[in-house]
């Protein structure tokens, strides 16, 4: 179900990371000369690297080209969806608080308009001569001088309850345009989710052609022990070739725990069930799994097992969208067939930080996702990694 890992196009996945680590590292101290022809050279290198890769794979059948160009449009019109189910959850809490601020304001009106009636219908018994009627019915000074304050208190009242009426009368007019523009808003973003959906229906109708011709093609060929075979030594190239960027990289000047001793600790990356072990047969070769398959739901979270720096993000054959985290100490992390990529190249990631969602990119069946823990290059158990009742809680 599972093949190994191969790079189309390393280039601006490497060149990222390359960029990331030359001038954003944390505590590096060469000075600004030294970084530029440090960079240099690195770039020089990545570039040869790539330029190999990509001359050999020129000679891949087209529909593999396809299958890249397609997954990652696929990938990126699923990035789109679920930002836009974002933003429309966002738009309908907003809306929802606006309604409510809207009717806060409406009840406070209610309120003093009530009040305000009242001391209208007071004011109006009283006659217009209201305060001279006040003046000339009292003939005890003293009674007079309470009553004049009394009235103006009343008056100052009325006249601050006035202002109140006014001011919840502008903000419900205020918040209506608000809740019209929200709406608005929420509509677009439904009209462009609607519209990503049809895309993606597109893109997945040309993908199972695609799919069915690969198939079609291998089988003719009968090529498909020499395919796994040369994926998984192009695979080995670009850890190798990764590992020698990383060692040459600074460290984090942050104290944190050792990958190494977080072993048997880690949560897995995704809640599934195992369908591939490590270290058994592939079906129909003599080669074995280098890691391990988490059959999942698509489009479930997939997240970090540990803090580290995104080493690559891309496209990768055989593996579909992938994503390479170096933990340090020569430790690296691989989530493959993912359905789409939520991190670049030189990102650093905490622990249990989502990076990607699960699918069936690399041309695979099903939805699942492939997971590999290496150590400086080699591959290690994933299962004597990560605790078998220990698992992310859902985001």
């Amino acid at each position: 179900m599972i093949n190994s890992l191969l790079p189309v196009h390393p280039i601006r996945a490497l060149l990222a990371l390359g960029v990331a680590l030359m001038l954003a590292a944390p505590g590096l101290a060469d000075d600004r000369a030294e970084r530029e022809q440090r960079l240099r050279a690195l770039q020089q290198q990545i570039e040869k690297l790539t330029q190999a890769m990509e001359v050999k794979e020129d000679s891949k059948s087209r529909y593999i080209n396809q299958l890249k160009s397609i997954e990652r449009d696929i990938g990126e019109v699923n990035r789109k969806i679920r930002a836009l189910g974002r933003r429309i959850s966002a738009k309908k809490n907003e809306l929802g608080e606006l309604r409510a601020t809207r009717l806060a304001a409406q009840r406070r009106l209610s309120r003093e308009s009530d009040i305000l009636a009242e001391q209208v219908y007071v004011a109006f018994t009283l006659g217009r001569e209201e305060k001279v009627k006040l003046l000339f019915s009292q003939r005890d000074p003293a009674r007079l001088q309470r009553n004049l304050v009394y009235y103006q208190y009343f008056s100052d009242a009325r006249a601050e309850l006035i202002g109140q009426v006014r001011q919840n009368i502008d903000e419900i007019i205020a918040t209506e345009k608000l809740i019209r523009e929200a709406r608005r808003d929420l509509e677009k973003s439904q009209q462009a989710l609607e519209s990503q959906k049809t895309s993606l229906g597109r893109d997945l109708g040309k993908r199972r052609k695609i799919i069915a011709s690969l198939d079609s093609q291998l089988e003719k060929q009968g090529g498909e022990l020499a395919r796994l075979r040369d994926e998984a030594a192009q695979l080995q190239n670009l850890i190798d070739s990764i590992q020698q960027i990383l060692d040459d990289a600074p460290e984090e000047d942050i104290a944190r725990e050792a990958f190494a001793a977080r072993q048997g600790k880690l949560a897995w990356p995704v809640d599934g069930k195992l369908r591939r072990l490590y270290g058994r047969r592939k079906p129909r070769s003599d080669l074995r799994w280098q890691g391990v398959v988490i059959e999942a739901e698509n489009g479930s979270e997939v997240r970090a097992v540990s803090h580290g720096r995104v080493a690559f993000a891309d496209w990768l054959r055989g593996f579909g969208n992938l994503i390479i985290i170096d933990h340090g100490d020569a430790y690296l992390s691989l989530y493959g067939h993912n359905e789409s990529l939520f991190k670049s190249a030189g990102d650093w990631v905490e622990v249990g930080e989502v990076i990607a969602s699960v699918g069936s990119s690399g041309g695979q069946p099903r939805p699942a996702l492939y997971f590999e823990i290496r150590k400086r290059g080699k591959p290690q158990n994933p299962t004597a990694w990560c605790s078998s009742a220990n698992n992310f809680a859902a985001g």
